[in-house]
């Protein structure tokens, strides 16, 4: 994640930087590796969503606090799951991780040769 400014460094190690909460639905195809993961970050919560009529979890919640400066890396690292992944909040990272699926789409889509 992007480090940023010392003072930044400074007010976060003292629990003195406010922190965004992001929360992250992964779905089946990746949920294994999400799990795998327990401890990618100090400030990270995985919760398991319901089961299906099969008895396996429908997907995984994971949950992080980050300092502004690192959303956009931790977004990158989410659209590698693009398919299998929903930002649930905050609302303005579901908003663009949806744009960029409908811009893919439409990529997709295009006849463009």
């Amino acid at each position: 994640m992007k480090l940023g400014l010392r003072e930044e460094q400074q007010k976060e190690i003292r629990g003195e930087l406010e922190l965004v909460e992001v929360k992250v639905r992964f779905f089946p195809e990746v949920m294994g590796f999400i799990q795998e993961g327990e401890k990618r970050h100090l400030h990270q919560e995985i919760k398991p969503g319901p089961k299906g009529k099969d008895g396996k979890l429908a997907y995984v919640d994971y949950i992080v606090k980050l300092p502004e400066r690192s959303l956009e890396e931790f977004c990158r690292w989410v659209y590698r799951f693009m398919g299998n992944a929903q930002f649930i909040s905050p609302e303005h990272l579901a908003e663009q991780h949806q744009k960029f699926a409908h811009t893919l789409i439409d990529r997709y889509s295009s006849k463009a040769t």
